[in-house]
């Protein structure tokens, strides 16, 4: 203001009226994106009020990059309102639709503008995720007021998934991005390799303590098949799960049943490949990680790490387990197993990882409701099981052969009918039944009993960051149903014995329709809703994935902690498993592509979207392409010496060689002597372990040992 020759210079700003919300906005400064500025204002109406956990804003015509699923925050009076947009709608002043037509078809051509543009307003409906009060003893759910709404920053949505109040570790489970600009460290814009501006990427925290217990427990994945990724996606939460527990000096294993083809068989395998198998990799149809994907792991604190400590169980091929005719005891640490292995893992130098399930009839015994069809196992034929079991002590086929055929001419000799309470029609019918036993689980079964040795077994406790497949793709359905149903049981039981031997398993079950159906009956039907209702008290939690969740026990799916779905069909969506997701978010999951899902976990007022990158390791129809030398790819594994090495680091010492003194020390040597030394080695170290020869006894000095012997006994036979 100017007088004559004097300026006044008047601060205007010291007239305007204090907002009721400058207090919360700038105390809660750090939780929204000043940089990016308002992106809209709350609105309410008579029909449409702003309640304690829906709210509306109407969005500023510029803001383009806003969208469904974004991370926004508004204010009550004393609070900042965290919330995720759902719902947008459009506005305009128009009574119907055929206001706008009758004004276009009288005034204007199609697909002219008109002189005077009808007002238009963009409204998101957004759900609440936290509130965050001024004071923080004070638990706020109040509704927002009239005033701006800012894109979320990383903290805010950090406070709204509750981290801060994580009682567990907190675990990386997918990626959020939300519609502002990522700032790097020196606080500029972050552009990503196509020269666009990268949005900001937020982690979604699992609770340790609430994914694998004890607060809650358990994950399940729903969706369309190849298309929801859901292999994919608990391979990179498991990977989460064991890097983060690492690091925070907690054990944990994972027990994987591989149901189709190659999936789980490789996972050994990275997916960044080394320099001398790129091409191959190339070749084989994976061209490894994208360099977003590189983004995403350094944006979460992972590594990306293939697991190291994996064992592959398989029973043999069908006709071709060991132990047939009347040999009594098959000893599998002495057999040469690889070849007869039901499994694709075949290859010679790969193979190391692989060991054998057989099974001697003795198990089958306290199971028979497992072995035999129900109009087969009537009282009688229970009674004669348990006769034989208990008061005979008969644990194989050729004993229980053997011992039928003796009571047979017993009674014909004497003209009886009866044996122990017995009848003899009874007895042929169990001779019959138990002699068919071989070809109904061909390859798992064998005559005579078994003997492990010092070979590990499917079955044992872990070992920390232990991963261990029990691969049965290739098995029939009643071999397939037995394991499963049995390693379970088993696992439960070391688990009630507290002789799991880790802090944490994790057991994942694919296609969890299948063994745990909705209204469905069974032993390991119950042993699973066992798990989902007591694992998280026992250190076991169930990983279950399906298609289609409405056809998975209400059970177990009620007491899983955290839910993620992929894309979903249309006929699955209408059922009620999904009722509470809103139409919006329903008609998301019917299109949503592949590495996106939406998450539910205990401590999420609404579910989320985000993405997350590859897995660590090479997909399965990849790795058989590449490892094991399919469809005319040669198998260009760097060296066989390296499965010696990685037997040297399974047993870790102060003496553990690097990969290039173990391949110059077996230079020379074939794939069956490496293979053998491979197995003697770890036979020799299960068999001292917790003996006072541990000490002296390391996993090098055997293989050295025994690449010396294995080159004497070549010079020998030259």
């Amino acid at each position: 203001m100017t007088t004559g020759d004097v300026v006044i210079d008047i601060d205007m700003s010291a007239f305007r009226a204090e907002s009721p919300l400058d207090q919360p906005i700038a105390t809660f400064a750090s939780m929204i994106d000043q940089r990016h500025g308002v992106i809209g204002r709350v609105v309410s109406s008579e029909k449409e009020p702003a309640g304690s956990n829906v709210f509306y804003f109407w969005a500023g015509e510029d803001q383009l990059s806003l969208d469904i699923g974004h991370i926004v925050v508004g204010f009550s009076e004393e609070a900042a309102v965290i919330g995720v947009v759902d719902e947008p709608r459009r506005f305009s002043d128009l009574r119907s639709f055929l206001d706008d037509f009758f004004d276009r078809h009288l005034e204007e051509a199609l697909d002219a503008e008109p002189p005077t543009r009808r007002p238009e307003i963009l409204v998101f409906e957004v759900h609440v995720l936290r509130t965050r009060h001024l004071r923080q003893d004070v638990v706020s759910q109040r509704p927002v007021v009239s005033g701006p709404v800012y894109f979320a920053t990383r903290q805010a949505i950090d406070y709204a998934l509750g981290v801060e109040e994580f009682s567990g570790v907190p675990i990386p489970a997918l990626l959020h991005t939300n519609g502002n600009a990522a700032i790097d460290e020196q606080g500029d814009v972050v552009i990503d390799e196509r020269g666009n501006t990268a949005f900001q990427r937020s982690p979604l925290w699992l609770d340790e303590e609430y994914l694998l217990g004890p607060e809650a427990g358990h994950a399940n994945w729903t969706g369309q098949s190849g298309l929801a990724t859901k292999t994919s996606h608990a391979l990179f939460l498991t990977s989460a799960v064991f890097q983060r527990m690492a690091e925070h000096g907690k054990s944990v294993a994972a027990l994987l049943f591989n149901v189709k083809g190659p999936d789980l068989v490789w996972l050994d395998k990275s997916a960044v490949p080394p320099p001398e198998l790129t091409g191959a990799y190339r070749k084989a149809g994976f061209s490894g990680l994208e360099e977003s994907d590189f983004r995403a792991y350094a944006s979460i604190g992972l590594e990306i790490e293939p697991f190291e400590n994996l064992r592959i169980f398989a029973p043999f091929k069908p006709g071709q387990q060991p132990g047939g005719g009347h040999q009594s005891v098959v000893n599998l640490g002495s057999e040469k197993y690889h070849d007869r292995l039901n499994t694709l893992r075949t290859a010679i130098g790969e193979r190391d990882r692989v060991y054998p399930i057989l099974w001697s009839l003795e198990p089958l015994l306290y199971m028979p409701h497992k072995v035999f069809d129900r109009g087969d196992l009537d009282d009688k034929m229970w009674g004669l099981i348990a006769e034989f079991r208990d008061r005979q002590g008969i644990t194989s086929l050729n004993a229980l052969s053997d011992r039928i055929r003796e009571v047979l001419a017993q009674l014909d000799d004497s003209g009886g009918s009866e044996w122990q309470g017995h009848h003899k029609a009874t007895i042929l019918k169990a001779l019959n039944r138990f002699n068919g036993l071989t070809s109904k689980f061909n390859g798992l079964l064998t005559d005579g009993n078994v003997d492990y040795g010092n070979l590990p077994r499917a079955d044992s406790s872990f070992t920390n960051q232990e991963v261990r497949v029990i691969d049965i793709a290739n098995c029939n359905s009643n071999v397939q149903e037995l394991l499963v149903t049995s390693i379970i049981d088993r696992v439960w039981k070391m688990a009630e014995e507290q002789n799991l031997g880790v802090d944490k398993l994790i057991v994942f079950v694919d296609e969890l329709n299948k063994y745990a159906p909705n209204g469905g009956e069974g032993s390991l039907r119950n042993t699973l809703v066992d798990i989902a209702a007591r694992g998280r008290h026992l250190n076991v939690v169930l990983f279950g994935a399906q298609q289609f969740r409405s056809k998975v026990d209400a059970e177990i799916l009620g007491n899983c902690g955290t839910s993620f779905y992929g894309r979903v069909g249309d006929e699955e969506i209408i059922n009620a498993s999904y009722r509470s997701l809103s139409e919006t978010t329903k008609a998301e999951l019917l299109g949503l592509p592949k590495g996106r899902l939406l998450v539910r976990h205990a401590h999420f007022r609404a579910p989320l979207f985000g993405a997350f990158p590859r897995p660590p390791v090479i997909p399965g129809m990849a790795g058989q392409r590449v490892f094991n030398g399919e469809q005319d790819i040669p198998v260009t594994i760097s060296n066989p010496a390296d499965a010696l090495y990685r037997l040297a680091k399974r047993f870790p010492a102060n003496d553990t060689p690097t990969q290039g003194e173990v391949r110059t020390l077996a230079d020379g040597l074939s794939a069956e002597s490496i293979e053998r030394i491979c197995a003697q080695t770890e036979q020799r170290m299960r068999s001292v372990e917790g003996t006072s020869a541990a000490t002296r006894v390391t996993a090098w000095s055997m293989i050295q040992h025994g690449i010396r012997q294995a080159r004497d006994a070549e010079r020998f036979r030259r």
